[in-house]
């Protein structure tokens, strides 16, 4: 065979790998695509009726829902990977007995390992109010699976906001919670 008749078949070649690989790479985007706005889709609309879940409470492994008992929530999402989310703990620590007594149920919701979360959480006194959940309840309750984030439950369970920790209404709720124990402090 003539060396230049095997240059142009390895270079048609090299271009078919090239346009092969070009666009393999298109179709991953745009079924990662479709796959983001499918999950985004599946998100809980605010002002629906949040359905109760279960799981297993970190601190004793004793079975839990969590559900429509009249009662306002926080449901945190947190990731022991995320150096954000250990950046936060020492707030969510902070705010846990104020919720407490604001009448506010705060839940740490994780489908993490409890030796990881017992692990993430050594530090805090936040493994009583940390709730061990299936993939199917965690998938809806956060389907786009962020962290650091929150819901904000109403008494009626329906929900009233959800967000990243720290954004305008994480800092409201903060500076609600904070209010009780300077009210006191005056009074006293």
């Amino acid at each position: 065979m003539d060396s230049d008749v095997l240059a142009v078949i390895l270079l048609l070649l090299a271009l078919s790998v090239a346009l092969n690989l070009k666009l393999s790479l298109q179709l991953l985007n745009v079924v990662n695509g479709l796959s983001a706005a499918a999950k985004a889709a599946s998100v809980l609309p605010l002002g629906e009726a949040l359905d109760a879940f279960s799981g297993t409470r970190l601190a004793d492994g004793a079975p839990l829902t969590v559900g429509d008992d009249g009662q306002p929530k926080v449901l945190l999402f947190l990731s022991s990977a995320c150096p954000k989310c250990r950046h936060k703990l020492p707030e969510i620590a902070r705010l846990a007995p104020l919720a407490r007594e604001a009448g506010v149920a705060l839940w740490l919701v994780s489908l993490e390992p409890g030796w990881r979360l017992r692990r993430f959480l050594q530090a805090t006194a936040l493994a009583g109010g940390t709730v061990r959940v299936s993939s199917a309840d965690y998938e809806m309750l956060n389907p786009l699976m962020s962290s650091p984030s929150y819901l904000f439950v109403s008494q009626a369970g329906t929900l009233d906001a959800r967000g990243m920790i720290g954004d305008d209404d994480w800092r409201s709720f903060c500076e609600q919670m904070d209010e009780p124990p300077m009210a006191q402090e005056a009074s006293a």
